[in-house]
């Protein structure tokens, strides 16, 4: 009988996928051929993405023509246009083009001080690097790009399976994947090898997360393959799917397949998305976008690049550097008695500047740029803090600047790992020490009544009000055990052993399947069809899944659609937050749910409302007919869905409220007090209720034992608001801020300023009911607003946002998935890794940099001083008094090396920083690289480089080449004895650095004579070296000792602090 069956409907399967009439084929609008010209603009401009819908037919034809290609480009450059947008981008720093323009002026001959090699050099050795730089990491994009483009996949055609190339692939072909590949374009499903035609993809690459996701096959292609026909047979349909225009959402697609004789609703569930992977199976599917036009690429907007607070500072410095050199150039101008013609003093006054063209340091970019990638190396290789990953090396040094830090709540100061706690139930509660009680309940009810509502069925009139309310606590307890485990999207996985294992989008679903499972109703199985359940007595039931609407953050909730066929009974049950919940039941239960779920969320409890509904044939069936009209529009179809599906939820039986534990993640309360204790605020943004955000705050440390909570909650009248806020800025330090989603956009929409000015004095504020938009809103504020550094941290997609606004964004890799981690510019996979990140790591970038900064003005700002007093002497000769050989060796290899060690330097091993959180609070105000510490090391460099000028001057009198050879092997010593006095710690990289720097200066000197006059290099000419050194270094250092002992700064105070409370914990001991 099948087979005869089978062979019945082969024709009719057939004949619907033949090729359209003459007279249906006049329907089709003409496509005509591209022009020329079109074709060139293509070329010049790319093609542009069409913003209208298609119909896109399985015999390849599209309407209207679409001419994306699917070549993959994460490359930035190409042979063509890799010098010019390179070196647009080097020359767009001011110190490069600064020194380009020194260049330029050495190919005139009247600007001329020296040989153009002197200038050109130092200018093309870093733009060289940077070049390198570049072209290194566009090589391996190029690479990537390559191997993407030329996968190979299977191509459906009339003859067969042939190979295509992912690059290759166009709009209207059918093309096999198979199990663990990319997905190469946006697909429509047309056939899964699985019987009932369903099949998973992971999602993990496209938004971060890691569940599976359930895709189907649109049944009237999975029916013709599943049949037994040759695939090619879906080529030579006229058969099409029409497809909305191309958008950005991921959660949102609405189409119709169409084919001879009826209309298939398309949805979600149809489409696979390109770069996602196919976890199970294989599949056949069309292409209905590509390109450009793919949900990944209209997603991958390039997010703006960060700097960090040290690259601000550097470039004001900068400025002031070339500030102070146009002055000093304008005065050795002035002293130098030219001819006062215009033409005169501007020749001579350029020429003046290009000797003293050293203020400003070309060398300093590529410095803090390899300073960068070692701190990033070091924090990627740091145990302990094991993989963490730093995803945006630009900004190591803000993790050392951080004023604020805004925090997600749920799996980032939890674990995101829920525990079931309480069921309440409108007239019973039980908690998790109930367990044996629940199980004795359910038993007994499974005797009575085998099925969900069985008692209602029997005995109650279901639009009988008041007989209702009158059910047993024990008749409803067990109506919520069913609920758990049939309203949801848990699929149970089955691996070797028999073992069983959950896949969730929400691990509050799995806890409560969980729960369910443990007092006796199991989760069989689960697909698009059907759910098999096994009760307490082991008996199994099977539920068709006539309708299933899954949670969004719109809605709030989830409904499912239940029909079981043996109890021909229709069940709706849904499933929310209580904000909206309480509006679907009787209105004298909605105060009993605001009540027990404002008691469960002061416990900590993560809360659901639970209801059902029992549903006629009759009732089901004419809702069914509006729900299929609604889904089988295109314009407005969620809007339309959604009007159809509230007309169902109304009066719905209330069955109870789930309480979940989230616990908090490990040592939260002690990372969040060092945190604090470094003079960190700390905001956390949630969507929860604010019950449950208090209580977390509580916990974990937020709030303070010393603090009231002062509560702003649903306020949307802006005179009201202005009233509270002002009353909460009387006294900030005393309070806890906590306002809800409500009274937040009263804020950022009335009160923007007044809101942040006074609310970022507070040292914790707690953002309740936040929507994405508002964590991003209020992250961009605290940074417009108070100017400080803004660090944020978060787990899930809803944080993505806020992280990518962030002066900081720190990732974690959790439960929901990576999207926030691949976001972020620093990933982590636990909380506690703050500790480390900010107050070691972070903590040492900075001062590292700032030393290192200043280190290299003060190479460059010394050769100035010693080139302007040698102008001063000789009559202001505008002549450079070191060869460009020398210069170009004094900035590279032999300073270089000495200088950048500073890198490795620790002014604190880990532990004292760790426990001494108030030295990371030190670095808040910026005192390390300051105007106060610019100008110390600008008066240092004055005075070592007038020393050593003089001094020089004063024991070789008679040959240049003596006043040249001892001043410039005394500025490299002086160097190298600055450079190990300024340490803290001495690293065995440093000394290697500073005596082999000094080894290869003795050799270089040897090899290339002419350079200096070696023959000076005698005991009586190191002698003065030495006698040089010491009168130029020793006074700074000197000096430097004092200021601490007399004007200790603020580090220097908890030093001393720390070192008197090691002796005596020593002593003690």
């Amino acid at each position: 009988m099948e087979s005869q069956e089978k062979d019945n409907d082969q024709p009719l399967l057939k004949q619907r996928f033949e090729p359209f009439s003459i007279e249906e084929s006049k329907e089709k609008i003409e496509i005509e051929e591209e022009s020329k010209f079109d074709q060139m603009k293509d070329f010049m401009f790319g093609i542009n993405i069409q913003n209208c819908q298609r119909d896109v037919y399985l015999d390849g034809k599209v309407n209207p023509r679409n001419k994306q290609n699917n070549f993959i480009k994460n490359s930035k450059y190409n042979a063509f246009t890799f010098l010019p947008l390179v070196l647009f981008e080097q020359f767009h720093q001011f110190i490069n083009l600064f020194y380009l323009g020194l260049t330029i002026t050495q190919c005139i001959s009247f600007l001329k001080v020296g040989f153009l090699i002197d200038y050109l050099g130092p200018l093309a050795l870093v733009v060289a690097i940077s070049l390198l730089k570049e072209l290194y990491d566009d090589i391996q994009r190029h690479m990537r790009d390559h191997q993407i483009n030329n996968y190979e996949y299977g191509l459906i055609t009339r003859n067969g399976i042939e190979k295509i190339s992912s690059g290759n692939i166009k709009v209207g072909q059918i093309v096999e994947v198979k199990c663990n590949e990319r997905i190469p374009a946006d697909l429509l499903v047309l056939y899964a090898d699985d019987e009932q035609g369903n099949v998973f993809i992971r999602t993990d690459q496209l938004d971060g997360e890691t569940d599976w996701k359930l895709r189907k096959a649109v049944k009237a292609t999975q029916n013709l393959i599943k049949s037994g026909s040759d695939p090619s047979l879906l080529v030579s349909s006229s058969s099409y799917a029409t497809c909305q225009e191309p958008i950005a959402n991921i959660y949102q697609f609405s189409g119709l397949f169409n084919y001879k004789y009826q209309k298939e609703s398309l949805s979600l569930e149809h489409v696979m998305w390109a770069n996602t992977i196919l976890a199970t199976g294989r599949i056949y599917g069309l292409v209905i976008l590509n390109g450009k036009e793919t949900r990944m690429a209209m997603n991958s907007k390039t997010p703006k690049t960060k700097f960090g607070i040290l690259d601000d500072e550097v470039n004001w410095l900068s400025f002031l550097l070339f500030i102070m050199m146009s002055i000093m150039a304008g005065i050795v101008t002035a002293f130098s008695g030219q001819p006062a013609t215009a033409s005169v003093v501007t020749v001579a006054y350029i020429r003046y500047l290009v000797l003293l063209s050293n203020i400003i340091p070309i060398s300093m970019r590529v410095n803090l740029e390899f300073a960068k990638l070692v701190y990033s190396y070091k924090i990627n290789i740091d145990p302990q803090i094991e993989g963490t990953i730093t995803r945006n090396s630009n900004i190591p040094e803000s993790l050392g600047r951080i004023q604020y830090l805004l925090s997600d709540k749920t799996g980032t100061l939890t674990q995101n790992d829920m525990i079931f706690k309480k069921l309440s139930l409108a007239s019973a509660q039980f908690s998790e020490e109930d367990k044996d009680e629940m199980k004795k309940v359910l038993l007994e009810q499974c005797k009575l009544n085998e099925y969900p509502m069985q008692d209602v069925v029997n005995f109650i009139n279901k639009n009988n009000t008041k007989l209702r309310l009158k059910r047993e606590r024990d008749q409803v307890f067990r109506d919520l055990m069913f609920a758990l485990c049939l309203c949801h999207n848990v699929t149970p996985i089955y691996e070797g052993d028999n073992q069983k294992t959950f896949q969730a989008s929400s691990p509050d679903e799995i806890a409560l399947v969980k729960i369910a499972e443990e007092i006796g109703i199991q989760l069989v199985s689960r697909d698009q069809i059907q759910i098999i359940i096994k009760d307490c007595l082991d008996r199994k039931q099977k539920y068709e899944i006539l309708n299933n609407f899954p949670f969004s953050s719109e809605t709030k909730r989830m409904g499912i659609i239940l029909y079981n066929r043996e109890a021909d009974r229709y069940i709706f049950y849904v499933k929310g937050a209580d904000a909206v919940m309480k509006s679907l039941v009787q209105e004298h239960q909605r105060g009993f749910i605001d009540e027990e779920c404002e008691n469960l969320a002061r416990e900590g409890f993560r809360t659901l409302v639970i209801t059902q509904k029992l549903l006629s044939k009759q009732e089901y069936e004419n809702w069914k007919v509006k729900f299929d009209q609604a889904n089988e529009q295109i314009e407005n179809r969620e809007t339309e869905i959604q009007k159809v599906i509230q007309q169902l939820e109304k009066d719905m039986e209330f069955l109870g409220i789930t309480g979940v534990e989230d616990k908090l993640q490990e040592e939260v309360c002690s990372t969040l007090e060092n945190v604090r204790n470094a003079g960190i605020n700390v905001w956390m943004l949630t969507g929860d209720k604010i019950e449950t955000a208090i209580c977390i705050a509580i916990s974990s440390g937020i709030k303070s034992p010393t603090q009231q909570i002062f509560l702003i909650k649903e306020t949307s009248d802006p005179e009201k608001f202005q009233q509270q806020i002002n009353t909460f800025g009387i006294d900030t330090n005393n309070y806890l801020l906590v306002i809800d989603g409500t009274s937040l956009n009263t804020a950022l929409t009335y009160f923007e300023e007044l809101f942040f000015t006074i609310a970022t004095k507070s040292l914790s504020v707690v953002c309740c009911r936040c929507s994405p938009t508002q964590k991003a809103q209020v992250t961009e504020c605290i940074k417009f607003y108070t100017k400080k550094v803004v660090a944020c941290i978060g787990d899930g997609g809803n944080d993505v946002g806020m992280i990518q606004s962030a002066d900081v964004g720190i990732g974690i890799e959790g439960k929901e998935g990576k999207q926030a981690a691949l976001a972020s510019d620093f990933s982590i996979i636990k909380f506690k890794y703050l500790n480390v990140l900010l107050l070691w790591h972070g903590r040492l970038s900075y001062k590292r940099s700032a030393l290192l900064s200043q280190f290299v003005i003060h190479r460059g700002l010394i050769i100035s001083v010693i080139q302007a007093v040698f102008m001063f002497v000789f009559y202001f000769l505008s002549i450079s008094i070191f060869s460009g050989g020398l210069l170009l060796g004094y900035s590279t290899i032999y300073t270089m090396f000495p200088v950048f060690s500073i890198i490795f330097d620790e002014d604190v091993d880990i532990k004292i920083a760790l426990q001494y959180p108030p030295l990371y609070r030190s670095l808040q105000k910026g005192r390390d690289l300051n105007a106060k510490t610019f100008m110390v090391w600008v008066w240092k460099s004055i005075f070592q480089g007038v020393i050593i000028m003089i001094l020089a001057l004063a024991m070789f009198k008679n040959i240049f080449l003596e006043i040249e050879t001892v001043a410039f092997t005394a500025l490299i010593f002086n160097q190298y004895a600055l450079t190990l006095s300024e340490l803290h710690s001495l690293h065995i990289v440093m000394i290697i650095s500073n005596v082999a720097s000094a080894f290869i200066y003795i050799l270089t000197i040897m090899w290339f004579p002419n350079q200096l006059l070696v023959s000076a290099m005698t005991f009586q000419f190191f002698f003065y070296v030495i006698l040089i050194v010491m009168v130029s270094w020793s006074p700074c250092f000197i000096a430097q000792k004092i200021l601490k002992r007399y004007d200790p700064s603020d580090y220097e105070k908890i030093m001393a602090n720390v070192k008197r409370e090691l002796i005596n914990t020593k002593i003690f001991k």
